[in-house]
């Protein structure tokens, strides 16, 4: 017979609920204190016992590699661009998406300086982080977010001079460009709709053929 205490007993996680639950309380500390972070605290953060964090990674490492693959994931931004209304223009459909990609990029920087600074290898891990899907090509989540912008454009698909897929590569190349910079991330989004303006519309301004005004001959 069931007592009161055991009703209101949460259900047990499974392996693969608990790794994540552990990673994605891992992460915020991670981006405070890098590396160094203990695993008592994390273990407090993910409200577990610290013996339950080495019970479902092998180590330290393991966790480690885990949280910098989880950084990289495109689930959430992608599900939030998915959000952005078609009906918008394509300037403001393309600047809000820009935005959330920037902030990722953001986030996701802010973490690998963390790490590098408290002397954690970050390149020797960043393939496994990046998620490559193969020997060649680009990581996945360039994959990832070049299909989910290029969804955004492909309304106006009809008036572009190139494949939809080609400006949404060049956007991500020029947000990716954006998050290195070495501007705020205010001063970055402040300039995100000229250019993205220069992608659409190009850089060079269209100058009306001079007509003659001398005398006829």
């Amino acid at each position: 017979m069931s007592t009161p205490e055991s009703r209101r007993r949460a259900p047990a996680m499974s392996s693969r609920e608990r790794r994540t639950a552990i990673v994605r309380a891992t992460l915020p500390l991670l981006a405070e204190q890098g590396a160094n972070v203990t695993t008592k605290s994390i273990a407090q953060a993910a409200d577990v016992a610290e013996g339950t964090v080495f019970r479902v990674f092998a180590d330290k490492g393991e966790l480690l590699r885990a949280c910098l693959a989880e950084a990289f994931r495109t689930d959430e931004v992608r599900a939030r661009m998915s959000e952005i209304s078609t009906e918008l223009s394509i300037d403001t459909r393309l600047t809000e998406a820009a935005v959330l990609v920037l902030d990722h990029f953001s986030r996701l920087g802010e973490l690998k300086r963390n790490l590098a600074a408290s002397d954690y290898d970050v390149h020797r891990h960043e393939a496994h982080g990046e998620q490559h899907p193969g020997r060649h090509g680009p990581p996945r989540f360039v994959l990832e977010l070049t299909e989910a912008l290029a969804e955004l454009i492909v309304p106006d698909e009809g008036r572009l001079r190139v494949p939809v897929h080609d400006v949404a590569a060049m956007l991500l190349g020029l947000l990716l460009s954006a998050s290195f910079d070495g501007n705020s991330d205010d001063e970055a989004r402040s300039k995100l709709a000229p250019r993205i303006d220069v992608l659409l519309r190009g850089a060079l301004v269209e100058r009306k053929p001079q007509t003659s005004t001398g005398p006829d001959r």
